[in-house]
């Protein structure tokens, strides 16, 4: 009698190879390559080039253009988690959405840096060529910040006001609030996006009040780099 052999392969994700060789299953796990690092850049006046390599998140398999930072606390909102991590998916390299925990190692950088208070909080912002101010001394990157109760504990007007938010940025609004000002100072500046972001948001019949965002400024620019 001839003997027979066979050979099965299944690809899940690209992540597992799962083989049936005429009995016992082997499952082998490769790892993703995940060759990106989001970097905040800074200016350094001594030896004018960029500096300070801040690293924001350390592995990412792909360049994406907007960034949303989601830090739920102790109470999870797992309605509005879900609908974050829809809007990502929908939105593919366009929207980078990033659910952290308060044991994340990076939590104490961006905490600092986008100014956090209060939890829950989700910050938006984006890459240099659609949030950055730029002159010969300085970097600044333009973020919304959203923490207000009220707002937040909305679901649907929470995930309205993101959409409007991600489209400020990735159709180019603020960047052009930006252009607009290269001649301002900072402060004009800033002005000038918070007023496309509010314009935006109002919009939305929901939206509460512009108190309940915060439009700001973080020194640096950020960059996408090749993890050596």
């Amino acid at each position: 009698m001839k003997s027979f052999y066979y050979v099965f392969r299944i690809l899940w994700f690209n992540l597992i190879s799962i083989y049936l060789i005429s009995g016992p299953i082997v499952i082998r796990v490769r790892s993703k390559i995940m060759p990106y690092q989001l970097v905040l850049s800074e200016w350094s006046d001594e030896i004018a080039k960029n500096v300070g390599e801040n690293v924001f998140i350390d592995s990412m398999s792909d360049d994406y253009k907007v960034y949303l930072f989601y830090y739920p606390g102790s109470m999870s909102n797992e309605a509005l988690e879900s609908k974050l991590r829809n809007i990502g998916d929908i939105t593919g390299k366009n929207l980078l959405v990033n659910i952290g925990r308060l044991n994340d190692p990076k939590y104490y950088k961006i905490k600092n840096r986008f100014g956090i208070i209060d939890l829950p909080v989700i910050i938006l912002t984006a890459l240099e060529g659609l949030a950055t101010v730029k002159t010969d001394t300085y970097y600044s990157t333009a973020f919304v910040r959203i923490d207000d109760k009220r707002m937040l504990n909305s679901v649907d007007l929470t995930i309205k006001s993101v959409e409007r938010l991600f489209n400020l940025f990735i159709g180019g609004e603020v960047a052009g609030a930006i252009e607009q000002g290269e001649q301002d100072t900072l402060e004009a500046t800033l002005t000038r996006i918070k007023g496309i972001v509010v314009n935006g948001l109002k919009q939305i019949g929901e939206f509460l009040n512009e108190r309940d965002i915060t439009v700001s400024l973080i020194e640096g620019k950020f960059e996408l780099k090749r993890r050596s």
